[in-house]
C-alpha cells in the first residue's frame, strides 16, 4: 500500500486559522465533518509539555490544520515519552502509541528484538526519499534495507568560537579552522595574545568527557566499538583515539591553551565561560547555543560563531537526533495514517514553511546551527526556508550548515557507560606528564568488555 505520492494541497496551509482546539487526547469534529465508521484514530507519544508554552502553540496549530487536510483523522499525542525501563512493559500490555519518538541511539536495538513495524511500502514513493541524508536515514534500517521510521530531525557537534575572541587577536571570524592542527595553531595564537583566555576547552566532568573523547575519535577514524558474529567488541584502544588523546594532552601541557581542570569543566561551566570570553573555542551541539539565548539573558549570541567540527582526516563528527518508530501491534490503516501525519508534519514543504512561519512569529528561535537531514533539492528548500524566517545570524554558522561531513551515531551498545570509563581515561591521561596513552586504553577496553559488553551479551 503506497500513500504519499504527492505532497497536500497548498490551499489549506495558509497561517494559523481560526478553529476550535484539538489538544492531545481531543476527538472533536471540526469544520463541519461528520465522523462516521471511517473515522481512524492515530495515537503518537511526546506531546508538548504542560510548561512549554511555545510547544503547546505550535502542537496546537499543527492538529488544527490537520484537520482540514485529513478530516476523518483524529491524531491524539499523549505525554509518555520513551523509556527503556518501562517501554517493554507498555508494549506487552498493549498500551505503546501507534507511533512512538526515540532517539538516534535507540532504533537498531528495538528493530532487531521486534518492538518497530517495518513501514517501507508507505513510504516507497515519497518523492524526496533518495534524497534523506543516509548516513541518517541508516538508523531507521535494519540489515536488508527495511525502512522502520523516518528521522525528523538531527544534530552534529561542531566548533562554537567566540567571534569577537578571534578577531581581536587577529584572527578572521568568518574563517574557523577546518582541522585539528589548525585548532591547536588558532588556540595557541589566542592565548599568547588574550591572557587569561583558553584558547580551546572541552567538557571533561565525569561521562562529558568520554562523550567528547568518542567525538574526536570518530574525527580520527575511530570505532568505539566492532560487531563479529553478533557479538560486540570495544575497539576504543585504536589509533585514532590515541591521536585524540595525545592531541588533548599536548595542548594542556606543550601548548598550555586549554584548562587545566580535568574534573570540573561541564555543562555549566562551558556556558558560563563561553558567555564570559574566558575561552576562545569549544565542542557543541547547535542546541546549545540556542539554550544560552534562551536562558542567559546578558548573552549576546552574535558574539558565537559555529564551524564544522575539526578533520583528524576521516571528515566525521558525532550526531544524535530523533526518529518516529512505529508500533507492530497497530491495525494497518492507523500505522498508514501515523505515517501520513508525521510526513505531512516533518516534511511536507508547505507545512514545513507554514510551521517555521508561525513558530517565528510567536517569538521562537529560528535559524541556529542544524544538520540538515536532506541532500538535493529537498535540503536546498529547507535550507531557504530556515533562512526566510531566521532571527538568528545564520552567516555566523554557514561553515557548519554547508559543511560535507559524515554525522556518525552514538556507539550502539551501553553508551552512557562507555563515557563514564572513557572520562576516567581522560581524567588518567590528562594528569600525568608523559602517559603511556596505548596502554591505558588497552587496560580500560579489556575492563570494559569484561565488565559491561560480556556482561549484557551473555
Amino acid at each position: 500500500m503506497k500513500i504519499l505520492k504527492q505532497v497536500f494541497p497548498a490551499l489549506v496551509l495558509l497561517g494559523i486559522l481560526s478553529s476550535p482546539t484539538y489538544a492531545a487526547g481531543t476527538q472533536e469534529k471540526g469544520n463541519g465533518h461528520e465522523p462516521d465508521e471511517a473515522i481512524i484514530m492515530v495515537n503518537l507519544t511526546n506531546a508538548a509539555l504542560e510548561n512549554d508554552v511555545m510547544a503547546i502553540q505550535r502542537q496546537k496549530w499543527l492538529l488544527e490544520n490537520y484537520r482540514r487536510v485529513e478530516p476523518d483523522t483524529v491524531v491524539n499525542y499523549n505525554p509518555y515519552r520513551y523509556d527503556p525501563q518501562t517501554f517493554v512493559a507498555r508494549f506487552a500490555g498493549d498500551q505503546l502509541e501507534d507511533s512512538y519518538a526515540v532517539f538516534f541511539t535507540e532504533p537498531q536495538g528495538l528493530i532487531a528484538d521486534g518492538y518497530a513495524a517495518d513501514i517501507s511500502e508507505y513510504v516507497a514513493d515519497l518523492p524526496y526519499l533518495s534524497e534523506f541524508n543516509a548516513e541518517i536515514l541508516k538508523v531507521a534500517k535494519d540489515e536488508n534495507g527495511g525502512i522502520y521510521g523516518l528521522p525528523h530531525d538531527a544534530y552534529g557537534l561542531g566548533l562554537m568560537y567566540n567571534r569577537e575572541l578571534f578577531a581581536q587577536a587577529g584572527l578572521d571570524p568568518d574563517q574557523p579552522p577546518q582541522t585539528w592542527e589548525e585548532v591547536r595553531e588558532y588556540a595557541k595564537i589566542i592565548s599568547d595574545k588574550l591572557p587569561g583566555v583558553d584558547g580551546f576547552n572541552i567538557r571533561n566532568e565525569g561521562g562529558l568527557g568520554g562523550w567528547m573523547l568518542t567525538t574526536l575519535m570518530y574525527t580520527f577514524g575511530g570505532d568505539a566499538m566492532v560487531e563479529k558474529e553478533g557479538r560486540w567488541s570495544a575497539s576504543y584502544n585504536n589509533p585514532g583515539m590515541v591521536k585524540a588523546l595525545q592531541l588533548l594532552h599536548d595542548m594542556l601541557f606543550i601548548d598550555k591553551t586549554t584548562t587545566p581542570d580535568i574534573t570540573g569543566w561541564g555543562n555549566f561551566p562551558q556556558v558560563l565561560d563561553f558567555a564570559a570570553g574566558k575561552v576562545a573555542m569549544t565542542i557543541a551541539a547547535g542546541d546549545t547555543l540556542k539554550w544560552m539565548v534562551g536562558n542567559m539573558e546578558d548573552f549576546d549570541f552574535k558574539v558565537a560563531g559555529f564551524g564544522r567540527m575539526p578533520d583528524g582526516g576521516a571528515n566525521a563528527t558525532l550526531g544524535g537526533g530523533n526518529v518516529w518508530l512505529y508500533n507492530p501491534k497497530s491495525a494497518p490503516e492507523a500505522l498508514e495514517a501515523a505515517v501520513k501525519y508525521n510526513v505531512w508534519r516533518d516534511f511536507d514543504i508547505l507545512s514545513f514553511e507554514n510551521d517555521i512561519k508561525a513558530q517565528a512569529e510567536r517569538g521562537d528561535l529560528i535559524g541556529f546551527p542544524q544538520v540538515n537531514i536532506f541532500t538535493g533539492e529537498m535540503g536546498r528548500q529547507r535550507d531557504e526556508i530556515i533562512k526566510k524566517y531566521a532571527n538568528a545570524p545564520v552567516e555566523n554558522y554557514k561553515n557548519f550548515n554547508e559543511a560535507d561531513i559524515i554525522i556518525r551515531g552514538e556507539p550502539p551498545m551501553e553508551a552512557q557507560a562507555l563515557y563514564t570509563e572513557l572520562g576516567l581515561v581522560y581524567q588518567t591521561v590528562m594528569s600525568q606528564d608523559t602517559p603511556d596513552i596505548p596502554s591505558i586504553l588497552d587496560k580500560s577496553v579489556e575492563k570494559f568488555q569484561s565488565q559491561v559488553l560480556d556482561q549484557i551479551q551473555q
